[in-house]
């Protein structure tokens, strides 16, 4: 048999024509698709207006070439646009609010005349309508005019953030350096009253001490002849040396700077160790001994870690002195090691003035 002919192929798609649309209340929101009529539905027309609008509008209503009544379409009609039979359509809604806020540009949007491009297909399937790219109301994101107007009002509210923040950076640096100076100016008047202070203290230990060498030089001057008052003179002119070294050790010990915990530590030392220094003549009376920091350093390198002072290396390296106190501790104020050493220099100023005041050892911090 012969074979059928095969069949007709399809007519081919139509081309595309610019269809028109126009909105009565607001030129600006005109459009333009490239559009095959038959591809597109009223309806799809519609889904078209309300996306670019970006909000929801109300009666909707289009026309065809002119508002008259007898050229409205039908609301939702899925009938082609083709079968309108014409490339011009209009539409109108209420309430006809004004799609943009920035009005002085609604002649650069109506001569715009955006023109649309959309996805279709021959098939009879619904044109691909993707509403949050067609939006140009004033409600688009991407609107070009209000996104002007966004960006400048951003910039502003930026410019003006900045400036806030710079003048409350400029407020605090101001703050700040109030505080600092009437911290100086305090620190100041503590050191003038504090120096003046000492030269008021140092002043009266003078008198004191002329009037002191005047009385004795008296005593001194009555004891000359006679065995009982010049003995007399010797007891207390030994109490008046003794009283000045004390008075002017406790002196010294209202001006001392202030201690750190961890400066002066309870300390054991074996008998070689002792010897080594000489602390084994210390007494209660006299209990300290300022050593070389660089002799103790060098037994530390020589004996290693058997050294007793070995883990003290660390305290003894950063102390930027010559000379480390090691003191006896019989009354075991800072425990049962038997010895005490300080690594700062407040520290040892205490020690020696507080036992030079005859106050034995300061107490541990």
């Amino acid at each position: 048999m012969p074979k059928a002919p095969p069949p007709e192929p399809p007519p081919p798609r139509p081309d595309p024509v610019k269809l028109q649309v126009k909105c009565v209340a607001w030129s600006c929101m005109n459009f333009q698709i490239n559009a095959r009529l038959q591809e597109y539905s009223i309806a799809d027309l519609e889904t078209i207006i309300a996306a670019r609008h970006g909000e929801g509008i109300s009666e909707l209503v289009l026309y065809k070439d002119n508002t008259a009544d007898e050229n409205k379409l039908p609301t939702g009609g899925e009938d082609n646009l083709f079968t309108c039979g014409t490339t011009t359509i209009l539409y109108d809604y209420y309430p006809p609010h004004d799609p943009f806020c920035n009005r002085p540009v609604a002649g650069g949007l109506a001569a715009t005349n955006q023109v649309l491009t959309l996805r279709t297909f021959e098939n009879g399937d619904r044109p691909v309508i993707e509403p949050e790219k067609l939006t140009w109301s004033k409600q688009a994101e991407h609107d070009p005019w209000e996104a002007k107007r966004l960006a400048e009002e951003a910039a502003r509210l930026e410019a003006e953030r900045i400036a806030a923040e710079a003048a409350a950076a400029a407020e605090q640096a101001r703050i700040e350096a109030e505080i600092a100076e009437a911290k100086r100016k305090k620190e100041e008047a503590a050191k003038a009253k504090a120096e003046a202070a000492a030269k008021a203290k140092a002043e009266e230990i003078r008198e004191a001490k002329e009037a002191e060498e005047r009385r004795l030089k008296k005593l001194e001057e009555e004891a000359m002849n006679d065995p009982v008052k010049r003995a007399e003179f010797e007891r207390k002119k030994k109490e008046a040396e003794e009283a000045a070294i004390k008075a002017e050790a406790e002196a010294k010990l209202a001006a001392l700077p202030k201690r750190s915990k961890g400066g002066a530590v309870g300390l054991f030392l074996g008998g070689t160790t002792r010897e080594y220094y000489g602390l084994q003549n210390c007494t209660k009376k006299d209990p300290y001994l300022l050593i070389a920091k660089a002799k103790i350093l060098a037994e530390i390198t020589d004996k290693g870690k058997i050294a007793d002072l070995y883990n003290y290396k660390e305290s003894i390296e950063k102390f930027p002195g010559e000379e480390i106190l090691i003191c006896k501790d019989e009354d075991e104020v800072y425990g049962d090691n038997g010895f005490v050493i300080c690594t700062m220099d407040a520290d040892i100023q205490h020690f020696m003035a507080h036992i030079a005041a005859g106050n034995g050892l300061p107490p541990p911090l």
